[in-house]
Order: C-alpha cells, then structure tokens, then sequence
C-alpha cells in the first residue's frame, strides 16, 4: 500500500539540502577514480596511498577507537559523535538525517523567504510566498481564531440522527481529516495498472491500537484523555461537560482499536487485498448511504473497491449504534481540531504539543519557521521542489547517483544469480523483476500543480483548500489508470523508497550528500552511505512483502514452492534474530514488524559491498584513510550514516509503530550478518559482530 504523506504523522521523515560538492581537500590523486578503460599491465598489486579519513569522506572525530569493532560496532563508528552531540530540546530522535533536516530549512527557509519578498515573480513562487508569509502570520491566525473550522463545527453541533452524522463525517473526509474511516485511491494489487477506490480503518488519536488495548499503556490513554478534554473545551465544549466528553472520545476509538489490525497484521498485502462492489460494501456496512457519501465527497468510485480491514468493516454498524449522536459528535470534534490544530490560536497549537511531548519525550515544540516550512513543503511540495532542485541540485549529481543506481542494480543481478537456494525458475524471474525496476532519481520529469486559492492573509483557510485539494484529486484517481511517473515524496526529502505495485524505486536529490553521498567521496565511502540506501531499497523488492509482486506489480505468486519455504525461512531467521535484540530494560525490537526492512537493510548492505568491491577491481591505488582500508573505510560508511539518538519516550514510541529497526540495530544486525565485516576487521568467530549462526535472505 502507499503511503501519503499525510499518513506519516507519527512517523517524522526529515529532508535535507543536496550541496553541490563539500569542500575539496588538500590535492591528492583521484580517490573515485575508475579504473583505465585500457590499463597498462597491472604491477605486482595496487599501490597503497595514504590518506586521512577526511580525505575520502569519513569522519574521524566520529568513531570511539577505544571500543572493538568486533564486539560493538556501532559504538565504533559512532561512539565520538554519541558523546559530542546532544538532542536538541525541539526533536525527539538526533541523528544524521535530523542534522540534514536542519541543514535542508536553512536552504528552503531562502527559498521561502525570497518568495514571501515576491523575489522571482512568477506564480508558482507567488502561491509558495504567500502560503508561508500567512503560516508566519501568527496575529492574524489569533485574530481569525475558529472561524476557518466553524462550518465544519456547526454541522458536528448538528449531529443528531444518522443522516446527520454521515453530512459530518463527509465534511471532514472532504477536508482531509480520517475520522472514523480512510478513503483513498491506489492501484489495484492484482491489476496494478488500474487505481482502485480503497477504504480501510483508520480515525485513532495514539499512535497506535496497542496504545488502546495494552494494559501497560494505560498511562498513555489517561494522559490522551486529559488531552482531549483540554481541546474540546478550547472548541467549545462547556468544561463541566469535556472530562465526559472525552471518555467518550477514548471509548469510541478503543472500539474502533479493537477491531484495527495489528502493525504485523497491516504488513501482508495478501490479507489487505479485498476486492468488494457496490452492492456487497452496501450488505456490510448499512447503515451507510454509500451512493450519496461518493456524490458529497464529489468522486465516483471504482467499480471494485479494496476493503484493507473487512472485519473492520463489518463492526461499523454496531459500532454507530453503540453511541448516540452527541457523543459521536465530541468524537468529530476532537479529530477536526487535531488535525487543524497548526492553523488555529496558539492555545491549539500548545495542546497539540503537549500531547507530542508525552509521546515522544520532546521537551520543546519547533519553532514557527521550522513548522511553517514543514507544513508548506507538505502542501506545496512540488511547487517548492523545482525551486530546489534550481537552485541546490546540479546536473552533476543526478549523474553520478545515476552511475551509483546501475551499478548497485549489476550487483543484485550476480548476487541474484549466485544464490544456490533457488530453482532457476524462480531465479530467472527475480532477475527479470530486477532488470524491470524503474529507477527515479532526484526529482520527477514532470512536476504537479496545485489548483486551490492561497491568500496572505488566511492561513487556516489556506490549510483547509490544499488539504481538501490533496483529499479530493488522491480519490478522483479511482478506476482510472495509475500513473507511475507520480513521485511519492519530495525532491528534498533525506529519505528513498521503494513502490511494489509500480516495481519502481525512487532516490529524491535531498538524501544525495553527506554522509550519504557527496561528488568528492572515495568510491567506499559514497557506497557505505548511498550505496546502501540504493541496495536497502532494490531488495524491498525481495523482502518479505515485496516478494509478493512481480515484475508489473502484480500480487502474483511467482515462487516455486520450494524457493518459497526456504525463503520464508530465512525470514524467520532474522525476525527470530533481531527479536533478541534489546533497546531499553525489557524493550526488544519487534522482529516481525521490522522484518521488511531488516531483510532490505541485510541485502543493501551486502550489494552495496559488492558494488563497491567491482567499482574498484583493477584500481591501480588502494587508499589507507589514517590505517583503515577501503573495505573498513566502506563499513565504517555505513555506520556513519546511522549515528543516532533517542529519548526514552521515542524508543519505546518507534518499537511500536516504526517498520524499521533502531539506528544502532540498523548497523548492528546488518553488519554481523555480513561475513564481508568479519573479514575485514579480523573478527574471530563467536564474537557478537561474527556469530557462530548469521542469517542471510540475499
């Protein structure tokens, strides 16, 4: 399934500034040299050069040489930047992808400003000036007050029956809010050319449904509670009435908790596939007049609508009944405000923070600039990504991520080739699937618009028009035909993906600079960084889910049933593996959740290796960075690139929602699985970074 990005309110992406090249060091011979197109005949070995870390990319003031790299590595590589950097009070996790994060707003915050300043002139820097001058406007947002919500409010205040109730649950999906329910397009699993309408659970305060379900959460839930009820008395909702109210917010979503699929449950597109028509969705669920909600959200949908959750589904009507209107009423309320919160007075805005800092730790909420960016890049995403790329992303780069891209795809086809576990059949048509990934890199060919109204002055109301805007063209989609030159996150995103309906990956130009890539970096440093993300991303293709598609992005079996039992074996292997693995006191990540990008982290890192190793076959100078050779210098690449912290809070936030691993269990279990490592820093065997049974997929 796709993600929007506007789903990823509890999981923060940060974005970062494509530099053009860092400074030059000192003259040397070329370190990302390749080797001559006819060389000479080769002396009697590579002659060693030496050179500091510095030289080739790396960062000595990072690592811990006091600790062994064969018993933590990440504490190697990482251990002098754990001790020198300290989480910012604004941010909940510190790492090198929130240091480009803020890096990425002092580039976009020129942009912007320039833009609010009318320098440039044409319209689509015009749309973006004003859009931000008005986030920026903080007087004008307090004068405003509710105003921008207050219809939306009245028809909540209206709510007393069921065609009432359905009139406000319309007017909130139409402005983009997912109460109760989501309702989307995406392509059709088994016919991936043809974008479906899709309906799945959706509507929960918490992060999570194990937040509601868990008893060792319930701290959490009475703090939401009190939450709740603080901003439906800022709604205004009576005080003497709010702690009641928001009871019943919390027993409305513990319901609907209850029958949300776990995040492992979530992660099978088989299981999430569940084609339904007209009249079978108006059985299941009747006390929705389907017709007439299509007609108000102003779409038709598909003759074939994908139900995530049928079970879900099927609760809804008894689910209606066992609340009256006015409460259900106090439910809408609170989730039109949550959502609107950035627009409205700062009383909101401090509220909405409150519940952020219980969650995730974060002592401190962005400053207005920083959140005013975050909320325009979302809005106007393209519209700013051309101005980026412009400006901060030369021809160069995309080159040379390009040359990168192929080469990590050349290492996946003879790893492919070589792996003796399949049957050829399945072996031919993953190495077909391979060769028909559509590779994106830097930004889209063509860019989006963005027909809604923006006024200097209005910024809820700007809000409301991109975010009904974004809801409305996602869901007129359905039953047409997808269109996969469609990027899914912006071009100064520090982030990649991979799309298994589409078979494609794409590499947005924010994550192509340092410490995951830079022009002027050896060849084993660019691979450690970059290299991995392109191979973590090329083997989602083969992970656990992704292996469910094919070449097309179809929900194909194309396994043999052989290939298929070993495969999901060696699935079991590494969630069984990385379960063991403790990020607090009693707090281990979740080997089952995280398995997809433990299987992509494993193969990214192991092809990434291997292109690095063909990249340099033959060099005629092998460069030793202050005594660490070019395999080390690779290794050492990837655990610079994870250097991270947490607060308590997050970690134990992220074990039950994030997908991916912890930073240092990112490092750790990729590499101790890697037999490449052990050789390469001599790690005799039994030691926890060469285990006497390693698991590998790929």
């Amino acid at each position: 399934m796709r993600l929007k990005l506007r789903d990823l309110r509890w999981i923060v992406l940060a974005a970062g500034v494509a530099c053009s090249s860092p400074t030059k060091p000192a003259p040397l011979p070329p370190i990302n040299e390749a080797p001559p197109a006819e060389p000479a005949p080769p002396p009697a070995g590579p002659q060693a050069v030496k050179v500091t870390l510095a030289d080739v990319g790396l960062e000595a003031s990072s690592l811990d040489r006091s600790a062994d790299p064969c018993v933590d590595f990440y504490q190697f590589a990482c251990g002098g930047w754990l001790q020198t950097n300290q989480i910012p009070g604004d941010r909940a996790r510190w790492g090198r992808i929130p240091e480009l994060d803020e890096k990425n707003k002092v580039a976009v915050q020129a942009l912007l400003d320039d833009d609010a300043k009318g320098v440039g002139g044409d319209a689509a820097a015009k749309k973006v000036g004003e859009f931000y001058a008005s986030c920026m406007d903080e007087a004008a947002i307090e004068k405003a007050g509710t105003a921008a919500i207050k219809p939306a409010l009245d028809k909540i205040a209206r709510v007393h029956d069921a065609a009432t109730w359905q009139a406000a649950l319309v007017e909130l999906h139409r402005l983009g809010v997912p109460a109760v329910w989501r309702t989307s397009s995406g392509p059709d699993a088994k016919d991936s050319k043809t974008e479906l309408t899709q309906l799945d659970s959706d509507g929960l305060g918490l992060p999570d449904r194990d937040y509601y379900v868990n008893p060792e959460r319930a701290k959490k839930v009475d703090a939401y509670r009190a939450h709740v009820a603080r901003m439906l008395v800022l709604a205004g909702t009576p005080a003497a009435k709010a702690d009641a109210a928001a009871g019943t917010v919390v027993a409305i979503e513990t319901e609907l908790a209850k029958v949300t699929k776990t995040r492992v449950e979530k992660r099978d597109p088989v299981d999430a596939y569940n084609p339904i028509d007209a009249g079978g969705l108006a059985k299941q669920v009747k006390s929705i007049e389907w017709p007439a909600y299509w007609k108000a959200l102003g779409f038709a949908a598909s003759a074939k609508i994908n139900l995530g959750t049928p079970k879900y589904f099927a609760a809804l009507d008894a689910l209606r009944a066992k609340f009256p209107p006015a409460q259900w009423a106090s439910y809408f309320t609170y989730h039109l405000v949550a959502h609107d919160a950035q627009a409205l007075p700062k009383a909101f805005r401090d509220e909405s923070f409150a519940l952020d800092k219980e969650l995730t730790g974060q002592p401190q909420p962005l400053e207005r600039n920083k959140r005013c960016i975050e909320i325009t890049e979302r809005e106007l995403g393209e519209l700013l990504g051309q101005q980026y790329v412009a400006k901060y992303f030369p021809p160069s780069s995309k080159q040379t991520a390009t040359a990168l891209v192929d080469a990590l795809v050349h290492a996946m086809a003879d790893q492919l080739a070589q792996q003796d576990w399949m049957t050829a059949a399945t072996r031919q048509t993953a190495l077909a699937k391979l060769g028909k990934i559509a590779r994106m890199i830097g930004y889209p060919d063509k860019w989006r618009t963005y027909d809604f109204d923006v006024r200097r002055d209005d910024f809820a109301g700007n809000l409301l028009r991109a975010d009904a805007f974004e809801a409305h063209r996602d869901r007129a989609k359905s039953g047409g035909p997808v269109d996969r030159s469609e990027w899914q996150m912006n071009a100064y995103t520090v982030n990649a993906y991979y799309e298994p309906t589409a078979n494609e990956t794409a590499l947005p130009a924010g994550i192509l600079q340092a410490p995951f890539f830079g022009q002027d970096r050896a060849v084993a440093a660019n691979l450690g960084g970059i290299g991995m993300v392109i191979g973590h991303e090329l083997t989602h293709g083969f992970d656990d889910e992704g292996a469910k598609y094919d070449a097309d992005g179809n929900l194909v079996q194309w396994w043999q049933d052989a290939d298929k039992a070993k495969f999901e074996a060696k699935g079991t292997c590494v969630a069984d593996q990385y379960s063991t693995f403790e990020a607090q006191p009693k707090a281990f990540v979740n080997g089952r959740l995280t398995l997809g990008e433990n299987i992509a982290d494993l193969g990214g890192v192991k092809m990434a290796f291997h292109a690095y190793r063909a990249l340099r076959k033959d060099a005629p100078k092998m460069y030793v960075a202050d005594g660490f050779t070019e395999d080390q210098q690779f290794f050492i690449a990837v655990g610079q690139a994870w250097c991270a912290k947490d607060r308590p809070e997050e970690i134990q936030r992220r074990l039950t929602i994030d997908p991916h691993s912890p930073p240092k269990f990112r490092v750790y279990g990729a590499l101790r699985n890697l037999p490449e490592f052990a050789r390469a820093f001599q790690c005799a065997a039994g030691t926890p970074m060469n285990p006497a049974q390693p698991c590998a997929v790929w």
